[in-house]
């Protein structure tokens, strides 16, 4: 697919911790696709989780590219607020579209290129998806692939959305959705967080894209599994249900 430079404003932001391997391939190779686009800043947030030298490679990066922002964030306390602190830099640069892509080569950076296309006013919402046709799971045991496909079906159970992968962390919005996500602050804690974004969103003009996910790790922990079933049926039963 032939691609040209888009008249679109690109701001991604990606939680970056102890990823000292994988650092240096994933912000370059996403820095490469700048080209396509009218103006694109990229920014990692990092905070005290991050133990290794993950902070001192991305400093080291940055000073070799405008394009490139490193935020310290030592009061994260949670990985949503990690995810928030992207967000909220990502709003300061006024640009029309913002993308969350995680580090550790789960997300693969080269499945930008297909949001590309549906960045125009007929979408507020792009969610990247292991499960909808053309969507690749890969390296995924049973237990993984159970919990991640299972979580997408139970949530479409208490909730009508028009996708098929309700827990993927890979998805762009207008800067217009992002205020009301930062607006309206978030319950979860944990990874259900992305679901619980989609819940609220779940009426706006959506498009789902296929991606290829590489899964790295194989276990789940007791804590996001109980508070996904938990929210659920919190925000069935008492919050209003959209932005």
């Amino acid at each position: 697919m032939k691609l040209k430079k888009m008249k679109n404003d690109i701001a991604i932001f990606t939680p970056m911790a102890n990823e000292e391997k994988n650092a240096k391939k994933i912000i370059l190779e996403l820095l490469s696709y700048k080209k396509f686009f009218r103006k694109f800043k990229y920014f990692i947030i990092i905070d005290k989780i991050s133990t290794d030298n993950t902070y001192k490679i991305v400093k080291q990066i940055e000073k070799k590219n405008k394009s490139l922002k490193v935020i310290w964030a030592p009061n994260n306390k949670s990985i949503v607020d990690a995810y928030m602190q992207g967000y909220k830099n990502c709003l300061k640069t006024n640009y029309n579209w913002i993308l969350e892509i995680d580090a550790g080569g789960s997300h693969q950076p080269k499945d930008l290129l297909v949001f590309l296309k549906f960045m125009n006013n007929k979408y507020d919402c792009i969610f990247g998806s292991r499960f909808c046709s053309g969507g690749k799971m890969i390296n995924s045991n049973f237990i993984r692939y159970f919990f991640s496909k299972g979580g997408s079906l139970i949530s479409k159970v208490f909730f009508k959305m028009r996708i098929s992968d309700t827990t993927s962390g890979y998805q762009m919005f207008q800067r217009k959705i992002v205020k009301k996500i930062l607006k309206r602050k978030l319950l979860s804690k944990d990874r259900f967080f992305q679901t619980e974004i989609k819940i609220y969103t779940r009426a706006k003009k959506i498009k789902e894209v296929p991606i290829k996910y590489i899964c790295k790790t194989h276990s789940l922990s007791f804590f996001s599994i109980i508070e996904s079933i938990y929210l659920l049926i919190v925000i069935r039963l008492f919050k209003k249900n959209y932005y």
